[in-house]
């Protein structure tokens, strides 16, 4: 099972990296890639959408739009991370035993990394669990969780199709994920692990970009502003 690798990118800080890591580790995967002419003419990929950056949701919603129209489903990747050689087979194997269960509704099957929410970060380990080697234990296995951050995580087109980005930077996952569990899906953490840079993408004003998103999210989505912020 293949799946198109789609990124959006502003400055293109990172993304010679990722791209290479791609070329090296999973040269298969046709790349999509949206972001200014003048950052991304001349990287190489498959399929290029020249334009301004507005925010992570509209952005994405662009290039996952464009990659759906030729794929039933897509790999979304931010621009500041960088593939092992086992992140897609890991990722699209985990894939593969989400849809094989008859009593879910796949939505985002998300990989690991060392710079993300807590349910996705490797460096967030359960109660009392001690190091195997080099990694906990429970990072071999498939988590159900409510959401998770798409820094290198598969979704279908079924799914997407229920529900898109909003147009906001921060919480854009957050109520992309809610959005679909009203909707009857699931979302799960895979063994499938990537390196991420972290903030690379939006920036780092974390209090900016919270203050960005709430007007949006008490207007249009007033029960998760109140569940999230009061």
């Amino acid at each position: 099972m293949i799946s198109p690798i789609v990124i959006a990118t502003v400055k293109g800080h990172g993304l010679a990296v990722l791209l290479e890591s791609i070329r090296q580790y999973a040269p298969e995967c046709p790349v999509y890639l949206r972001g200014p002419e003048s950052v991304i003419e001349h990287f190489d990929a498959d399929y290029k959408i020249y334009g301004q950056p507005r925010n992570f949701g509209e952005d994405y919603n662009e290039v996952i739009e464009a990659a759906m129209k030729d794929w039933s489903s897509c790999i979304v990747a931010n621009d500041d991370i960088v593939l092992t050689p086992t992140s897609v087979k890991v990722l699209m194997e985990d894939v593969q035993i989400v849809r094989s269960m008859n009593s879910v509704k796949p939505g985002w099957v998300a990989a690991r990394c060392d710079a993300a929410r807590p349910c996705q970060n490797v460096r967030v380990s359960k109660e009392g669990e001690k190091l195997n080697g080099f990694k906990y234990p429970s990072e071999s296995y498939v988590r159900l969780v409510q959401e998770i951050s798409p820094i290198f995580a598969w979704i279908s087109s079924d799914a997407f199709e229920e529900a898109k980005f909003p147009p906001l930077n921060w919480y854009s996952d957050d109520v992309h994920c809610m959005d679909l569990v009203r909707k009857g899906y699931a979302h799960f953490v895979s063994a499938s692990y990537v390196h991420h840079i972290g903030s690379n993408t939006i920036g780092v004003d974390f209090q900016k970009l919270h203050e960005d998103a709430l007007p949006w999210l008490k207007e249009n989505r007033p029960e998760y502003a109140k569940a999230w912020f009061e």
